[in-house]
């Protein structure tokens, strides 16, 4: 608390009947009441930006194995797909054998 603050308050204490030791001891309580309750919002920004700190370390790990996740999730898809080209092709291959065992079967008779 600033001086003048300090000295305000002990001559408010002594108008309304207070003797000068009990104005500057109430000054005093309030003073240090007041440096105790910044220190404890002091205290209290401090663990919640740790704790700020700790989150979003862990939402970084989220998103990364969630990138991973999609990534993997990708390649899946790709292989998928390129098996059911590659099942089209055999497919086509089976048809066209069977085509053409028909027209010769055909031709035979």
């Amino acid at each position: 608390m600033p001086i003048t603050k300090e000295l305000e308050n002990i001559r408010k204490f002594e108008s309304v009947g207070f003797s000068h030791e009990q104005s500057e001891t109430l000054t005093d309580v309030i003073e240090q009441s007041h440096i105790d309750g910044q220190q404890t919002l002091k205290d209290i920004f401090s663990k919640l930006e740790n704790r700020i700190d700790k989150l979003e370390t862990k939402a970084d790990t989220i998103e990364k194995k969630i990138d991973n996740i999609l990534r993997v999730t990708d390649s899946i898809d790709l292989h998928i797909k390129a098996g059911q080209t590659e099942l089209l092709l055999k497919i086509f291959a089976v048809v066209a054998c069977c085509a053409s065992v028909a027209v010769a079967v055909s031709k035979l008779l």
